[in-house]
């Protein structure tokens, strides 16, 4: 991310070490969250999103990490949004596929539930297309996690009760604690090993580690 950002920067003249660029877009995604960004825009209900939405969001993000001049902002922030719709600037996690093709040839259904915007499809076309994968994306969708409306809305589409949905995330209050209240079962995925939050949803370090719990009888390696 910084590297990107760094390189659109200097584009336009805008010299930023990775540090800075690091410490400056943490504090933009706590600023420019959904619903503090929906907030400052007054909206009713500020965990409500679409395209529209996404993009303003987004800029506002980049206009705070790099600080471009009035007539630099537009250009840099298209840059970068281009830049992050492509899927070679995207990579997976080793055990992504291999989780996908155990779960799915044990007869799960797969689903990616994602606080992103339309950008996400062609980036999931190219390394995951080969999986049937229903994708829940939160622009499409009209809400973000955490809000019930989310979930209910994914549960509508799948057709399925509600205590057959599991859920694999990484973000403790979207992937755990939020869907548990709602009724799904959740796993946390900790890559670091610093779990957040009080769960009562098991913790993993690794996808492959929830392939064991739900099949144990199989060889995940």
């Amino acid at each position: 991310m910084a590297v990107a950002y760094q390189d659109a920067g200097r584009l336009y003249g805008i010299e930023l070490d990775e540090s800075t660029i690091r410490a400056r877009f943490r504090e933009a995604l706590g600023r420019y969250s959904v619903s503090s960004f929906q907030q400052m825009r007054g909206a009713v209900d500020p965990l409500r999103t679409d395209e529209p939405c996404e993009s303003l969001r987004w800029q506002a993000i980049v206009e705070h990490v790099l600080q471009p001049s009035p007539t630099q902002k537009q250009a840099v922030f298209r840059k970068l949004w281009d830049h992050f719709s492509r899927p070679e600037n995207w990579r997976l996690f080793d055990d992504v596929i291999p989780t996908l093709e155990q779960l799915g040839g044990s007869g799960y259904r797969l689903g990616l539930a994602s606080n992103f915007d339309q950008r996400l499809r062609p980036i999931i076309q190219k390394y995951l297309g080969d999986f049937p994968l229903e994708l829940f994306i939160s622009s499409e969708i009209g809400w973000v996690k955490p809000a019930e409306a989310f979930y209910a809305e994914v549960t509508r589409r799948l057709e399925v009760p509600i205590d057959q949905i599991f859920l694999i995330g990484d973000d403790w209050e979207n992937d755990v604690s939020a869907p548990q209240t709602f009724g799904w079962q959740t796993a946390y995925l900790c890559r670091d090993g610093k779990p957040r939050g009080d769960t009562n949803s098991p913790v993993f370090p690794e996808l492959l580690d929830v392939v064991r719990t739900l099949l144990p009888d199989r060889n995940t390696g």
